[in-house]
């Protein structure tokens, strides 16, 4: 189902004049402020600074990732739940001072409820609220889109402070409101953490709602943040998406976890064979937290060794480091005390975008 997504996702926006790009490898070249590539855009990053012209207006691609440092470190929550991962794949449609909000907006829903069968009342959508900092007004364009043109109630187009809403490189830079996409995937899905009612967005100290995930979230970078702070309006407008791949196969396939896709079915047949224990995909216990824990790690130390980094005592190699240790942590939980890492590898030749 994973391969059939991906392929899918690429041909619906190269049949509407996107090029497809080649995910480029994980380690980034010529960019010191990255660990690995941690997002679809990272390779567009020159275009939207304004330092190199683009070759085509309108791009596509899946693109590897890995999130273990900075903002996005999402190492330490690995394991815990059905959908954080040091390792995912990222697809993505984006703009060059083509199409903005509105052709954005459309195509998104277009794919995930019209060609993919998502149940339109199950959607809800977040849009920047503005920020009184930055002189920044409510994001009234996207919410007039979404419920004008696409029919969303006005209940389920709710707005979010800069926080969750406002997309920023960095300090400086280019950034942008943007506008995500959540499914509701029911109360059962709920982990009950935190305090109060479900809700999309909704987190405390302790706990994040786990009924409303997140699948897609549309940037549009408009404005360049200077030294100062103060932002400018680009030349140019652009469009920078991020679809997870996992997260939108367990949803089309109804699954309770990312960890019960296809993605992950053999590494997990395979450390069933090592281990002698069984996963139980209905469950949340020790045994299960180990599997994903396993299983999400062996992905990025195969995409990463793959294309050229190593473990070692400092920079990115000492992360790499720390994600094998922590596996085979994790596999002495499941009574598997002689090296195993090296076992499970061979199922992983499909995953690769």
């Amino acid at each position: 189902m994973s391969k059939a997504i991906r392929q899918g996702f690429v041909d619906f926006f190269t049949d509407r004049g996107h090029k497809f790009v080649p995910s480029v490898s994980v380690v980034p070249v010529d960019d010191p402020t990255l660990m690995f590539i941690n997002a679809g855009m990272n390779q567009f990053k020159d275009i939207f600074l304004g330092t190199r012209k683009p070759d085509y207006l309108r791009a596509a691609n899946s693109q590897k990732c890995i999130r273990v440092s900075g903002k996005h470190n999402d190492l330490e929550e690995v394991g815990k739940d059905g959908y954080h991962h040091t390792f995912f794949e990222m697809l993505g449609n984006w703009s060059f001072g083509d199409y903005f909000k509105k052709e954005a907006i459309e195509w998104a829903w277009e794919l995930l409820v019209t060609e993919w069968g998502l149940e339109a009342d199950r959607m809800w959508v977040a849009v920047f609220g503005g920020d009184e900092k930055d002189g920044l007004a409510r994001d009234d364009e996207s919410a007039q889109v979404w419920q004008e043109v696409i029919g969303l109630p006005s209940e389920r187009v709710l707005a979010f402070g800069r926080k969750d809403n406002f997309w920023e490189m960095g300090d400086v830079g280019p950034c942008g409101p943007c506008s995500e996409l959540h499914i509701d995937l029911g109360q059962g899905s709920c982990t009950g953490k935190h305090r109060g009612p479900c809700g999309v967005n909704v987190e405390d100290e302790q706990g994040k709602c786990s009924r409303f995930l997140e699948l897609w979230n549309l940037v549009f970078i408009e404005f360049n943040r200077d030294r100062q702070g103060k932002l400018h309006s680009l030349p140019a407008k652009h469009v920078d998406t991020g679809l997870g791949l996992e997260r939108t196969v367990r949803a089309l396939g109804g699954k309770r976890s990312d960890y019960d896709t296809d993605l992950f079915t053999e590494i997990f047949a395979g450390i069933e064979r090592l281990s002698s224990k069984q996963y139980d995909s209905e469950a949340d216990g020790q045994t299960e937290v180990a599997f994903r824990v396993i299983a999400d790690h062996i992905r990025s130390l195969v995409v990463a060794v793959a294309d050229g980094a190593l473990p070692s005592n400092e920079g990115r190699g000492y992360v790499l480091r720390r994600i094998l240790r922590r596996a085979a942590r994790y596999g002495r939980k499941l009574d598997m005390h002689e090296p195993f890492i090296h076992r499970l590898v061979e199922p992983k030749g499909e995953f690769r975008p």
